[in-house]
């Protein structure tokens, strides 16, 4: 596949957040596909490596938290071989009544056309802070 293939596929998947779309984002993994937050796994549930099904776990309990999606904005995209590196910012409002607003960055491995692993980097205090 090529770069630009590359980045449209981390764009769809990405879409997903918008429309609350889990099975989208699983459906957009590979079987072995891994996702790793960073931070202390000890102190936030959501840090360390997931295996496909964690993240769909994780997935769902995001989206369940959220009114009307999370949207997932890709402010930036650089490919190079099987690798995607993309910042993105997100919004969204919690059931609770909550802003949630965070910035990221991602590195997206990309094989057959599907997700192999993300590598995300985020704020795990405003996670927190939000959330609880």
């Amino acid at each position: 596949m090529s770069i630009e293939d590359n980045k449209r596929i981390v764009r769809e998947f990405c879409d997903h957040f918008r429309t609350s779309n889990a099975d989208g984002l699983i459906d957009g993994m590979t079987e072995d596909a891994t996702w790793w937050v960073n931070g202390k796994p000890h102190l936030f549930p959501s840090a360390g490596m997931k295996t496909k099904a964690e993240a769909a776990n994780m997935f769902r309990n995001m989206f369940a938290a959220y009114s009307n999606g999370l949207e997932m904005k890709v402010l930036n995209m650089i490919g190079e071989g099987d690798s995607v590196a993309a910042e993105a910012r997100s919004q969204a409002l919690t059931k609770s009544g909550k802003v949630y607003e965070n910035e990221y960055f991602f590195l997206f491995k990309i094989r057959d056309g599907k997700v192999a692993s993300v590598r995300e980097y985020t704020d795990l205090m405003h996670v927190e802070e939000t959330f609880g």
